[in-house]
């Protein structure tokens, strides 16, 4: 199983400063085998929260790394949290909106 951090853009805050779109952004970390399948989990929890201020659908996926335990179920680990976004040169893919495929995007860009 992989691990990766799930990133919906932005967070519910009503802040003008801290919240928004444009505010840190909302992230989950997942144990999943693929990016559809991590995101898959992230979009079902996202829609039952309230979505007045950002989109309610994970827009990026980063891969963090593989999980060495022994667990084989794929699953939120962490999450809701709201921190600004980091890719630290880990593997990514991004979509424009719900439902449209994942496209990853080159490690140098």
């Amino acid at each position: 199983m992989n691990l990766y951090e799930v990133i919906q853009w932005g967070n519910e805050s009503d802040n003008p400063v801290t919240g928004g779109p444009n505010g840190a952004d909302t992230c989950f970390l997942v144990r999943a085998e693929s990016v559809e399948q991590a995101a898959t989990l992230v979009d079902r929890e996202l829609s039952r929260m309230p979505s007045q201020h950002v989109k309610p659908w994970a827009s990026a996926v980063y891969l963090l790394g593989t999980e060495l335990g022994s667990a084989s179920a794929p699953r939120l680990l962490r999450g809701p949290y709201v921190q600004n976004a980091y890719r630290y040169g880990w593997r990514h893919w991004y979509r424009l909106e719900h439902g449209a495929p994942w496209l990853e995007e080159p490690l140098g860009d």
